[in-house]
């Protein structure tokens, strides 16, 4: 025993110095065993672009630890490792960055090297700039962090070590649809903290950085009190294991105080896991290795909903989310004097003092909508989770999601209603496990029964609804005292949202077609139709109809045209059109050749028909994402010259399939050449799986309105 302790320090000085003699250390290991990786071998291992194609870089080591402590701050230490394939990729990593927002979390770069070579080539920290971010309708002072790298070469490693220090809460970031649900869930793997970590130091992680632990992360940061997060104690996050970019592999582990309970799960694909006890601290952690970059599909879902992640959280349940949200903003909906005027003044103008409970909530939702502009200006701290005041943006008439939410949950309770605030995901799945996955901020009426209606302001400024049926299926959590679970919007059948069009037209001898459209639009394509009409000043909206019918032809002439009046909210959307458009038929052959103007202009206009204007692939790796389900009926009387008759007509085939159907005819009768079109888009989410039965739909459709019709003198088929 005693020979054994003299000889180990000698045995282990001798293990030490093998790391800087690679052939010691090979001959030490066991036959079949590698030795540890280092940044030179992970980078020589994460081949080229041969390897990766199509790719610029890769990521070919990304991981984090996050330290919870009781108070919920978070220290997330992140170690990166990025080989540049291409040109376009030297180019495009010439300038890394991070961005951040400086009311829940601290960023600090601890190290970058640019590795070439088999060495290191330290690149100043001190060089990082902090500034202020790109901004554009919300204006909460969020911030970037940005580095400028030397040149870079092909084949160059970036080696990254940084430390973050906060929270993470999902009404903090871009409420744009499809934002990501939380500050961790990001695509761009230069996020100021990776979505990655792991377990077991290797030599990179413990190699030349002074800075790297707990402690000395502590020390450089600012107090804790300040990025206590808006539930004291919890932690949640929200995880994507797949990018843009190909990952070698990706590591994420958490460490929690050993008190403390967490839900977790793994959606979208399988993960590698595990879990360690400490006496203080319990250690998870998630991994992936291999994994491709994300196919650039056209109308990709969001992220979330497709790649491999995994969803933890330490809040007890959705009830107490829901019982914690309603008290941080309970003394937010106070009703002021002047707010309560406004209300009745609004009221009594539209004659409904003494009408129902559903007629004034339908008011008052389209007097917000249009009155309370879209505008974020910071409150400074708490910024995000809590609701600005209702007189706060009664006075300022601006605001963004949870303020015009807000401002009606006011209005509501002046009107003697039981109104709450409620968060929900635009354009994503809210999963079972209680994280915050949010990004938008709507209001729940509560009726007699004591169900809820919810109503959207943010979402129907020009829009006869009450809620968006761009928001079916997606799910909400709404403040109460008692506390709510997590529901579900309804799903939206097509009919729900058609666009019916009625066409009635004459080719003369020359060729000229002059026409008459008539389009309604309810649901989705009610608010599509306003915006026609209310996007641009009103003496622009003429040329803006005229630039919808130039898919007829560059020669289209308006010469009459009347609409709804975008802010009338008593009837579904309408408009009409006189048209007129030199030579449209083409002369051939003692016949004339035209397609049918009322296919063209539903079937090949993106803002009539979203599914019919990309060009899609034969296959389908992820979901289609097109927010909402659309019918669209057409009928269409075109008359031809006297003597005249069909030589060549369509033979469309029906489709009738799950997520979509088309049928279409064209007959002449009397001089009248008849065309009828109907096509439906079944579910806003298509999945893979019924990818091919959608596209045969798409293809029939626009094949539809491809179609060149001939008609001559005396002709028939």
């Amino acid at each position: 025993m005693q020979a054994w302790r003299l000889w180990s320090p000698i045995l282990a000085a001798v293990c030490l110095a093998s790391l800087a003699r690679p052939g010691l250390c090979e001959d030490a290991l066991p036959p079949g065993d590698e030795p540890p990786p280092t940044v030179f071998s992970r980078l020589e291992d994460a081949g080229t672009s041969d390897d990766h194609p199509g790719a610029d870089e890769v990521i070919v080591y990304d991981r984090s630890v996050n330290r919870v402590r009781p108070s919920g701050v978070t220290y997330v230490e992140s170690y990166t490792i990025r080989k540049v394939l291409t040109p376009a990729g030297c180019r495009d990593l010439s300038v890394l960055s991070w961005r951040y927002e400086p009311w829940s979390s601290y960023i600090e770069l601890r190290e970058v090297n640019v590795v070439r070579d088999g060495e290191r080539i330290p690149v100043d920290v001190s060089g990082v700039r902090d500034l202020p971010a790109p901004q554009s309708g919300i204006y909460w002072n969020s911030r970037v962090q940005s580095l400028q790298l030397p040149r870079l070469e092909v084949g160059d490693g970036i080696e990254i070590r940084a430390f973050r220090k906060g929270y993470s809460y999902a009404l903090l970031e871009d409420e744009s649809a499809g934002s990501p649900a939380s500050g961790n869930e990001t695509d761009d793997p230069t996020a100021p903290h990776e979505e990655s970590g792991g377990s077991g130091a290797t030599e990179e992680e413990s190699s030349g950085s002074s800075t790297s632990g707990e402690g000395a992360a502590a020390s450089a940061a600012p107090d804790d009190e300040k990025y206590i997060p808006p539930m004291p104690g919890e932690y949640f996050d929200i995880v994507l294991f797949q990018a843009s970019v190909p990952i070698i592999e990706r590591r994420y582990v958490l460490a929690l105080p050993a008190d403390k309970r967490l839900h977790s799960e793994v959606y979208n694909g399988p993960l590698y896991s595990s879990t360690t006890y400490g006496p203080d601290t319990t250690k998870y952690a998630w991994w992936a290795v291999d994994v491709p970059g994300r196919p650039g599909e056209p109308r990709a879902a969001a992220a979330s909903d497709v790649v491999p992640k995994v969803v933890v959280a330490t809040v007890e349940s959705w009830e107490a989310k829901s019982r914690w949200f309603f008290d941080v903003n309970r003394n937010q909906f106070e009703v002021t004097p002047e707010i309560q005027a406004k209300v009745d003044e609004i009221l009594a103008e539209a004659g409904l003092s003494g009408a129902s409970e559903e007629e004034k909530a339908e008011e008052l939702v389209h007097w917000v909508a249009q009155n309370i502009r879209y505008s974020g200006q910071t409150m400074g701290e708490g910024e995000g989770f809590t609701l600005h005041s209702g007189a706060m943006i009664f006075e300022q008439r601006s605001g963004v999601c949870k303020d015009i939410a807000g401002m009606l949950v006011t209005m509501m309770r002046a009107a003697g209603m039981d109104s709450y605030a409620a968060m929900t995901m635009a354009g994503s799945r809210i999963e079972e496990t209680p994280a915050d996955q949010f990004n938008h901020c709507v209001t729940a009426l509560r009726r007699d029964d004591g169900t809820f209606e919810m109503y959207d302001p943010t979402w129907v400024p020009y829009y006869n609804e009450i809620w968006s049926k761009y928001e079916t299926e997606q799910q909400y959590l709404i403040g109460t005292p008692e506390g709510k679970g997590l529901r579900t919007i309804p799903y939206s059948p097509p009919e729900e949202s058609p666009l019916r069009v009625s066409h009635e037209a004459r080719i003369d001898e020359s060729g000229t077609l002059t026409g008459s459209f008539r389009l309604d639009g309810a649901g989705a394509m009610d608010s599509r139709l306003r915006n026609m009409v209310s996007y641009d000043r009103i003496a622009d909206v003429p040329d803006y109809i005229a630039g919808s019918l130039s898919v007829l032809s560059d020669r289209v002439e308006v010469t009459r045209l009347e609409h709804i009046r975008p802010d009338d909210f008593s009837s579904d959307a309408w408009i009409e059109i006189d048209y007129r458009v030199p030579e449209y038929a083409f002369p051939a052959a003692e016949g004339l050749e035209f397609r049918s103007p009322m296919a063209t202009l539903t079937l090949e206009n993106g803002w009539l028909c979203r599914a019919c204007v990309y060009g899609w692939g034969e296959e389908r790796s992820e979901d289609v994402f097109l927010w909402f389900t659309q019918l669209i009926e057409g009928e269409e009387t075109i008359r031809i010259p006297s003597g005249y008759g069909l030589a060549r007509d369509p033979e469309p085939e029906e489709v009738d399939e799950t997520y979509a159907y088309f049928d279409g005819s064209a007959e002449v009768d009397g001089g009248r050449l008849s065309v009828t079109e109907r096509f439906e888009v079944r579910r806003r989410q298509i999945p893979p799986d019924g990818y091919e039965g959608f596209r045969t739909a798409v293809d029939e459709a626009t094949g539809f309105s491809e179609f060149v019709y001939r008609i001559e003198k005396g002709g028939e088929k």
